[in-house]
C-alpha cells in the first residue's frame, strides 16, 4: 500500500496543476461569466466538419468540409467560423467547382460564406479555369460569387487579373469588374 501513495499524490498534484493552468482565473475566483461574455461564448464546436447540402429536387448541389467549425447563435442571426473550409459544387452528378482557403465565415445558415486566405476556386475537372484571390463571398444555394479584391484566373499559360469580380458558377459566367490585364499564350 506504501508503493502507492507517492504515486497517487503525484498524480493527483499533475491532475490539480492541470486544472488551474486550464480554467480561466474568473471561474477560479468564483465570478460568474456577464451576459454579454456568455453570449460570445461558442455554442458547438466541431472537428473535421462535413455537411452535404441537396437542391429542391434532391439531388447533391454542393458538399462543405473543414477542418474545424465553431458556431454561434445570437439573437439575430448564427456565425460560424471555419478553419480551412473546402466547397465542392455539383451540376448533376458532376463535380464543377471546388473553393479552398484558409478560414471561413458562414453567416444566416450558410446563406452567405465570406472566404479569406489563399482563396482558389477551381473548374473540375482539372485542368480547367483557376480564380485565386485574398477575399470572396460565395452565396451557396445561388451558387454565386463575388468580391471587390484582386482576383488572378488562369488557364493554363494563360492569364488575367483584374480588381473585382462577380461569378455565375451555375452559368459558368465570370466578369472582372476593373483593371483588367491579360496575358495570352497561343496553342
Amino acid at each position: 500500500m506504501r508503493t502507492w501513495l507517492p504515486l497517487v499524490i503525484v498524480v493527483a498534484l499533475i491532475s490539480l496543476g492541470l486544472w488551474f493552468t486550464e480554467s480561466p482565473s474568473e471561474q477560479l475566483l468564483g465570478k460568474r461569466p456577464t451576459q454579454q461574455e456568455h453570449s460570445k461564448a461558442a455554442d458547438l464546436i466541431i472537428r473535421d466538419a462535413r455537411t452535404r447540402h441537396f437542391s429542391l429536387e434532391g439531388t447533391l448541389a454542393y458538399e462543405v468540409d473543414a477542418e474545424r467549425v465553431t458556431f454561434f447563435q445570437f439573437a439575430r442571426r448564427d456565425r460560424a467560423d471555419l478553419t480551412e473550409p473546402r466547397m465542392v459544387f455539383y451540376q448533376g452528378e458532376d463535380t464543377k467547382w471546388r473553393t479552398e482557403s484558409h478560414t471561413g465565415v458562414a453567416y444566416d445558415n450558410g446563406q452567405k460564406v465570406e472566404l479569406e486566405g489563399d482563396v482558389s476556386i477551381m473548374e473540375l475537372p482539372q485542368p480547367g479555369i483557376t480564380l485565386r484571390t485574398e477575399k470572396i463571398t460565395i452565396k451557396p444555394r445561388e451558387e454565386f460569387a463575388e468580391t471587390d479584391k484582386v482576383v488572378t484566373i488562369t488557364d493554363g499559360a494563360n492569364r488575367t487579373t483584374g480588381k473585382g469580380l462577380r461569378a455565375d458558377l451555375k452559368q459558368d459566367k465570370v466578369e472582372i469588374l476593373s483593371n483588367v490585364e491579360s496575358s495570352y499564350e497561343p496553342r
